[in-house]
């Protein structure tokens, strides 16, 4: 089955399909068939950083190596770039929100691929014959790291008001990377939507101060490990090294002179190779055996590469500026990742937070940090 491109979309991808072990959506006994992506140069897939999201990183906790087996064999690579074919593109809202007719295949919408779309218009304009996977970082949390790093109540209350921009018909699966905080986000997603109910408590934590928690009970996810910080890293020694060299406090600096320039390159994976495995081992498999909507919370190291490479690298999260602006992934931002049913696959950058206006007059994308 091959993954066409789609025209004149500017990102777009061309796979095999392959039976898969392990699926992030639907059903895991399925026997359906998955993209294929090249494995990465060393056949050894790097394990999360317990520690957390790392935007406000100036010491990064040990990310370590290994510990995950690769679950794809090496195929035809996934090409993000122009499209040549002739398929029909209609800009957001052109599209007849009925429906396709039956047998009628309806036109993808381009979206834009140099800043962020708002995840609602996103929503309400994937056509009868898509399905899309919504991938996010968390929403605001506490001011540290580690795997019991929760949101802030402001976090939680955008996390819910993101659900909302989603409400509608459909079918909704959610995923989270196990760490309380990407839990409580794709609670509030949930939520918003009006798929789960939520108790707020406030009880003292181990700093001796009072901090807010939010549990649901019925609350349903499934839990990958692997969409914790640490999958683009592939050498923690040599970054800590580049980052002794070049005098670097904060290591997003390097992830993004490492997405956007190749820099600091024996310190993480091959972008492209990577990103591919990200998507076809977790997020994406044969189309018929995937729900409509697909919500995954995931961490600002991991959304931020893939960002820039599902959109060309025309996004602008290039914190490693030396001027204005030095832009970062925001809170509730990340890709969708969209397939139809001849499993083409395009992707649309997306926020899930509005924009806010500056005293100035300054629009600030909600995309951006």
């Amino acid at each position: 089955m091959n993954l066409k491109k789609f025209a004149p979309l500017t990102v777009a991808t061309m796979m095999s399909l392959v039976a898969m072990g392990t699926v992030a959506c639907g059903d895991d006994s399925s026997s359906g068939t998955s993209p294929v992506v090249p494995e990465n140069p060393n056949g050894q897939v790097t394990p999360e950083n317990p520690s957390g999201n790392g935007a406000e990183i100036t010491n990064p906790d040990d990310n370590g190596q290994g510990g995950l087996p690769a679950e794809t064999p090496i195929d035809t690579p996934v090409q993000p770039g122009d499209n040549t074919g002739d398929t029909p593109v209609v800009t957001p809202g052109q599209q007849d929100q009925a429906g396709c007719a039956a047998g009628q295949a309806s036109a993808p919408v381009a979206f834009e691929q140099s800043k962020f779309n708002d995840i609602g218009e996103v929503y309400k304009n994937i056509q009868c014959d898509e399905k899309v996977v919504f991938i996010v970082r968390h929403a605001e949390r506490e001011g540290f790291t580690g795997s019991v790093s929760a949101l802030t109540e402001d976090g939680f209350e955008a996390a819910v008001n993101a659900g909302k921009k989603l409400i509608g018909e459909g079918q909704f699966k959610y995923i989270y990377s196990g760490m309380t905080r990407t839990m409580q986000t794709a609670l509030g997603i949930a939520a918003g939507r009006g798929d789960a109910t939520f108790t707020i408590t406030y009880a003292e934590g181990e700093d001796g101060n009072e901090h807010f928690t939010v549990v649901s009970p019925e609350f349903t996810a499934d839990t990958i490990p692997a969409l914790k910080d640490g999958w683009f890293l592939k050498d923690k020694d040599a970054r800590d090294a580049y980052m002794a060299a070049d005098s670097i406090k904060n290591v997003n600096v390097m992830y993004a002179a490492w997405a956007y320039d190749g820099k600091y390159a024996e310190a993480f994976y091959d972008l492209e190779e990577r990103s591919q495995e990200l998507i076809s081992t977790y997020l994406i498999k044969d189309y018929a055996e995937m729900p409509k909507y697909t919500v995954v919370a995931s961490h600002d190291q991991v959304l931020m590469p893939l960002t820039v490479w599902a959109t060309g690298r025309q996004i602008d999260l290039k914190l490693h500026n030396t001027e204005a602006p030095r832009n970062w992934l925001n809170y509730l931002a990340g890709v969708a990742i969209i397939i139809n049913d001849k499993n083409e696959v395009r992707y649309a950058p997306i926020k899930g937070m509005n924009d806010s206006v500056m005293p100035d007059g300054t629009v600030i994308d909600g995309g951006i940090q």
